[in-house]
């Protein structure tokens, strides 16, 4: 099993978190994605995957795509969950991702998150050149130089200006208050909604609870102890954080943090 992560280049790091490369048998269960705020532009180099789209709660599974080798698809759940797995026959799964920062996927592809409603985006059906087939067979480095390449061209002229949405979505998910970014923007209640559920697909105060939640699961899967991180970011105790632990990945705290999930999940990566 071997998973590697590698940070962005100076130009790219408002706009990508790190990338990824999982390269694991075919018989490795993968975790869920959860609820999230940003996106994953993933690349499948791997054996064919099978992608199932899930609600959050109730984890009944809604749809099913097929990503081919070769494949590079924007997953953003939003009110969703999405669990990947390799398809019958496939020797192994191996693929690279880039972490999307929020607010960034609409100017990146002129895309409203809002009408993509948690469907993930298969780029070659936006007719959409992309550079995955390069990715092949090449070390991990350098695939992440190509990647950077094609991303550094999609952006153009906009690479050193990201909008005012993307600063305020950053600003919301690092915990400033809705009325405070409103205000820093000169925006009216409700133009403020319409644009924040363009550029992140959901309304704002949703997006802060989603932005919580993540902190809270980074903090835990990095070695904290739960309760402690729970209050921390602010949960009032011990049941407001089961309830919302439930309502996003349908499963208690105890039934998650696992030993399993802990060495194998998309929110803390160390190289293997």
């Amino acid at each position: 099993m071997l998973r590697q992560t590698a940070e962005p280049c100076n130009a790219l790091s408002p706009w990508i978190a790190r990338y990824w490369h999982w390269h694991l048998p075919a018989s490795v269960a993968l975790p869920e994605l959860f609820p999230g705020t940003g996106g994953e532009l993933l690349c499948n180099l791997g054996g064919n995957l099978l992608l199932d789209v899930m609600a959050a709660e109730s984890g009944i599974m809604t749809s099913r795509y097929l990503v081919k080798t070769g494949d590079m698809v924007l997953l953003s759940p939003r009110r969703c969950r999405l669990r990947l797995s390799s398809a019958a026959g496939q020797p192994d799964i191996r693929f690279i991702s880039a972490r999307l920062r929020c607010g960034t996927t609409f100017p990146l592809f002129g895309l409203s998150l809002e009408e993509l409603s948690d469907n993930p985006l298969f780029l070659a059906d936006i007719r959409l050149k992309h550079p995955t087939p390069l990715l092949l067979g090449i070390p991990f480095i350098s695939q992440v130089y190509r990647l950077e390449r094609w991303l550094v061209q999609m952006l153009g002229d906009s690479l050193m200006h990201l909008p005012h949405m993307t600063l305020a979505a950053n600003r919301l998910y690092y915990g400033e208050h809705v009325s405070t970014v409103r205000e820093a923007l000169a925006l009216n209640p409700r133009t403020m909604e319409r644009r924040i559920r363009h550029f992140i697909g959901v309304d704002a105060r949703y997006f802060c609870r989603t932005a919580r939640f993540q902190h809270t699961l980074r903090q835990i899967l990095a070695g904290h102890p739960v309760l402690d991180s729970a209050l921390e970011q602010g949960y009032t105790d011990q049941p407001h954080f089961i309830k919302t632990c439930r309502f996003f990945t349908g499963l208690t705290p105890g039934e998650l943090f696992t030993a399993e999930h802990q060495a194998l999940n998309y929110y803390v990566m160390t190289d293997d």
